[in-house]
């Protein structure tokens, strides 16, 4: 009987310190019953008629374990024992390495050229790796050595085993090889490599390709074509990503996700298929997927039924580059612009004096930060947290960046003149409350902003500034008068996105406070410090973070300093005040993160780099 559907099982558990002897006890007692209700679950399944293993509709012992929830006694930070737990202590018994899945890190055609799907799915095995002529593959069941050998026959590689859980073996399987069937479909029906047609030739913007017979296009309505957009969608919001690019290259399209901040390349596609998969995508944007020479933008709506009808917006950008057209696609996830302000990472300090400024009935507050900052994250949290029933927001943005029907939402059109200034000329006729302008760019947006302030409005709105005490320099610069500036802004906020410290890989070190002190953190304490970081694991990437969250800088105009801008003071006085009643600057709110063990020393420096 295999390992996985044996009592051997649980004594590897038991010997390894993952249950107790009353919980092994209890799990032999549970399992028939657990195992038939599970049965019935998996649609049905029989024994094999060899009595070795269980056909692959049957459930194991590892699936009646995890389905029982199996609380972990014997360890300080309780839980459950997990499939991963399991296969590890297998694992570790049997001395065959252990290896997490990472979709990100595989690549497509080994996973789904060297071994037949058929095959690989009835046997639980994933091949992710060949390296001079040493084939690695991961498996589901220890005992499944004779495999192993066939493969080595088939292939005449040496075959290294590790193992893994089988939901992600499925997993993975099923992903890859869908989403493969479907660009090889295409790739084949509309003239592929196997097609016999030739490959189709992208007119690019750099290069000039005359072809004298006639090539076919792919029809962008193909199912092929469909199957692996909706792959595309689907696997960027399974890996948290917020931004997907789709590059052509001279032989390839390179699909690559933005996740916490950093670009990973995700697939390589063939290039005869790109023009379809782009024309696919602009459709869903209701674009003209016949211009292909100007930039143009779109939205999207999607929703994705495994993750319980789970939807997202996704803000669509196409421009022409050297080989074709380049899409980036942003996704706005509702649970992830709009949060409890709390959440978003504000000290207790900072999150009072902003309060303040949302308490406010009427006045200017402004948002500032590079792109990519949170800037929209934080005004649409904002302006969630202050929308009553009895009050009238009202939002100018280029584009809308999610769409809440809370607010009544205005898209700038520079086509047709509908400009920030030109709706801002109008808006005050709408009777809003709170207003939201998506960027002061210009001084006739500036001055609209005033005027709506001093006429007893609460307006929001965005700068690109270094600091908080910059968007005073910038509102000068743009031509308003200092007492104009003095009269209407309660106030201003700057802010980054640090990653945060995987919470499962992070361990302590100790670091000199003078060398702190030298990269320009406030420490008061001599001798070392202990911080934390992250080392690489499995759940990270091996990148030691995971999530991100803000750091910020909120600057108040008190009387002095409303006086001293009146007064056209330097940034540097201003600013110096703002410190000495209060103010915490990025790099002080970057150290209370540092110290806390929620970020890095390296992040900290890396977004809050002076100049």
């Amino acid at each position: 009987m295999s390992l996985l559907h044996s009592e051997k099982l649980l004594d590897i558990l038991l010997e390894q310190n993952l249950i107790t002897p009353a919980q092994r006890k209890d799990i032999t007692k549970k399992k028939v019953v657990q195992g038939q209700k599970l049965l019935k679950q998996f649609g049905g399944g029989r024994r094999r008629t060899d009595n070795k293993q269980l056909d692959k509709g049957f459930p194991d012992l590892v699936d009646i374990i995890v389905s029982l929830n199996v609380e972990l006694k014997t360890s300080k930070k309780g839980g459950v024992l997990t499939d991963d737990m399991i296969m590890m202590a297998v694992s570790k018994h049997l001395d065959i390495p252990f290896k997490k899945l990472d979709p990100l890190q595989l690549d497509m055609k080994i996973v789904t050229k060297t071994i037949p799907k058929n095959f690989a799915v009835r046997h639980m095995i994933l091949p992710f790796d060949v390296r001079k002529g040493v084939l690695h593959v991961v498996i589901y069941n220890p005992d499944n050595f004779s495999v192993l050998e066939d493969i080595e026959r088939a292939n005449k590689v040496q075959v290294v085993p590790y193992l893994s859980t089988r939901s992600d073996i499925k997993r993975i399987l099923a992903e890859f090889f869908g989403f493969q069937r479907s660009i090889s479909a295409a790739e084949d029906q509309f003239g592929g490599p196997a097609s016999g047609t030739g490959a189709v030739i992208d007119i690019g913007n750099l290069e000039q390709y005359v072809k004298l017979s006639t090539t076919k296009e792919f029809a962008s309505t193909d199912q092929h074509i469909k199957a692996a957009v909706n792959h595309l969608f689907h696997y960027a919001l399974e890996q948290r990503a917020s931004d997907i690019h789709i590059e052509p290259k001279r032989h390839t399209s390179q699909v690559r996700f933005r996740i916490d901040g950093v670009l990973h390349t995700i697939y390589k596609l063939p290039k005869v298929i790109h023009s379809a998969v782009t024309s696919r995508i602009k459709s869903l944007a209701r674009l003209d997927i016949a211009e292909k020479r100007r930039p143009q933008d779109g939205r999207i709506k999607i929703g994705s039924k495994t993750e319980g009808s789970k939807e997202a917006e996704i803000r669509l950008s196409t421009v022409p580059v050297a080989f074709g057209e380049k899409l980036v696609m942003r996704i706005l996830d509702p649970d992830v612009v709009f949060q409890d302000l709390n959440e978003l990472g504000f000290s207790k300090r900072d999150y009072s004096v902003y309060n303040s400024f949302t308490a406010s009935p009427h006045g200017i507050v402004l948002v500032t930060g590079p792109t990519g900052s949170g800037k929209s994250t934080t005004l649409y949290s904002t302006l969630k947290k202050v929308a009553t029933p009895e009050k009238n927001i009202l939002t100018v943005e280029d584009p809308v960046e999610m769409v809440y029907e809370e607010f009544n939402q205005i898209a700038v059109q520079p086509m047709i003149d509908v400009t920030f200034s030109s709706i801002l000329r109008n808006i005050l006729r709408q009777d809003p409350d709170i207003i939201m302008i998506g960027e002061i760019r210009d001084l006739e947006t500036a001055t609209h902003a005033v005027q709506a302030a001093l006429t007893g409005h609460l307006v929001f709105s965005t700068l690109h500034t270094n600091d908080a005490v910059s968007s005073i320099v910038r509102l000068e610069d743009l031509g308003l008068e200092p007492f104009l500036i003095g009269s209407t802004l309660l106030g201003s906020l700057a802010q980054r996105l640090v990653r945060k410290i995987c919470p499962h890989c992070s361990k302590p070190y100790s670091v000199d406070s003078s060398e702190l002190r030298k990269a320009g953190f406030p420490v008061t304490t001599e001798g070392s410090v202990e911080l934390r970081k992250g080392h690489g694991c499995n759940r990270c990437r091996g990148t030691g973070y995971i999530g991100r969250c803000g750091i910020f800088e909120v600057f108040p105009m008190s009387g002095e300093i409303k006086k001293m801008v009146s007064a056209n003071a330097p940034h540097a006085e201003l600013r110096k005040i703002a410190i000495r009643e209060g103010m915490t600057t990025l790099r002080e709110d970057a150290w209370e993160k540092v110290r806390k063990g929620v970020t890095t020393v390296q992040e900290a420096l890396r977004v809050t780099a002076e100049g």
